[in-house]
């Protein structure tokens, strides 16, 4: 769907209580934010980009066949829109029902990355958070993704509001939730003391061993700690948890058919040599939720999700994001 004005038509979409149209194929949700992204990798490199949730909406569109409806759910400050817009026409499978632009500044996020893959986030800008009335067209798609790119996109409680208001299956990022921010905008872990809260609204949680780790406040690689937590997760609702572990693939721990907890280690499964690893989560997830939907394996879901990523870590920056298909 194509708005009224603006680049193509990218102006916002559905009206608060609109709902989507009959369609026979998948329909799936991505939330989060679209940021401007400054990143400086290990080799020297400056790259100025466009970055957050457009790894996860450009990648999905890139990784689907067709069938596939993909409807980007964001505020985007209107300093941006003509950038961002460029970007969302690259995809006939992309609908703007769900993209509006505001007034505010655009998120820019700088990522200073270190030569151990390490990185220092500073956020400018903002737009304002997302409300149940911008959500509630898409309660009858089939899949919400919700990835939390600056950990503002929304509240808990309208994430609880939503998940008591549809049958979608709910997919997770914790991502920036386990981000606070310093007077200078610079990101800094913190465990959320709620974040419970946010892991019970969905049946599909992913975080890095890192993020893991803070939320559980111990090291999930040593000993039984990865399982010990994906028990306290698993016990709060959600039916899988994924923790990405960058060069050592993935973990992935989920309820079997009699109910019991089953684990899972896909290996990661770079193409060729990683020339920059900014957005590879994102497409992790995309790639999970691609296979998932597909085949409803976690197993298959997780070496497909990990492949996508070793491709992605092939690509410098969103602009090459569609040359995706040729590494997976």
């Amino acid at each position: 769907m194509w708005g009224r004005e603006g680049v193509r038509g990218w102006v916002g979409g559905c009206t608060n209580h609109e709902v989507l149209l009959p369609h026979t194929g998948l329909r799936i949700a991505l939330v989060g934010s679209i940021n401007r992204d400054t990143i400086r990798t290990p080799d020297g490199m400056t790259t100025e980009s466009y970055g957050g949730l457009l790894y996860s909406i450009l990648s999905l569109a890139a990784l689907t066949d067709g069938g596939v409806e993909v409807f980007p759910v964001c505020n985007v400050g209107q300093d941006a829109q003509a950038a961002v817009a460029g970007f969302l026409s690259r995809s006939p499978l992309v609908q703007g029902d769900g993209v509006r632009f505001v007034p505010d500044r655009n998120n820019h996020c700088f990522l200073d990355y270190d030569a151990e893959g390490r990185k220092q986030e500073t956020l400018q800008g903002g737009v304002p958070p997302l409300t149940f009335e911008r959500l509630s067209p898409f309660l009858a798609c089939d899949a919400l993704c919700f990835n939390f790119i600056t950990g503002f996109e929304l509240s808990a409680e309208t994430l609880e509001r939503v998940r008591a208001s549809t049958h979608a299956l709910i997919l997770m990022d914790v991502h920036s939730l386990t981000l606070g921010i310093d007077e200078q905008r610079r990101r800094f872990w913190r465990r959320p003391p709620d974040w419970e809260r946010w892991v019970a609204c969905a049946r599909v949680v992913q975080m890095n061993e890192r993020e893991a780790s803070l939320l559980w406040g111990a090291d999930v690689t040593r000993g039984d700690e990865m399982r010990q937590f994906g028990e306290r997760v698993l016990g709060l609702g959600p039916s899988i948890l994924i923790v990405t572990r960058g060069a050592l693939g993935s973990d992935a721990l989920f309820r079997g058919p009699d109910g019991g907890i089953e684990s899972f280690h896909a290996a990661a499964a770079p193409p060729g040599p990683p020339v920059d690893e900014t957005g590879c989560g994102d497409v992790f997830l995309m790639g999970f939720t691609v296979e998932y939907l597909r085949s409803r394996d976690v197993r298959r879901a997780s070496v497909f999700a990990n492949r996508a990523a070793g491709a992605n870590c092939c690509l410098r920056g969103v602009e090459e994001i569609g040359r995706i298909r040729e590494y997976v």
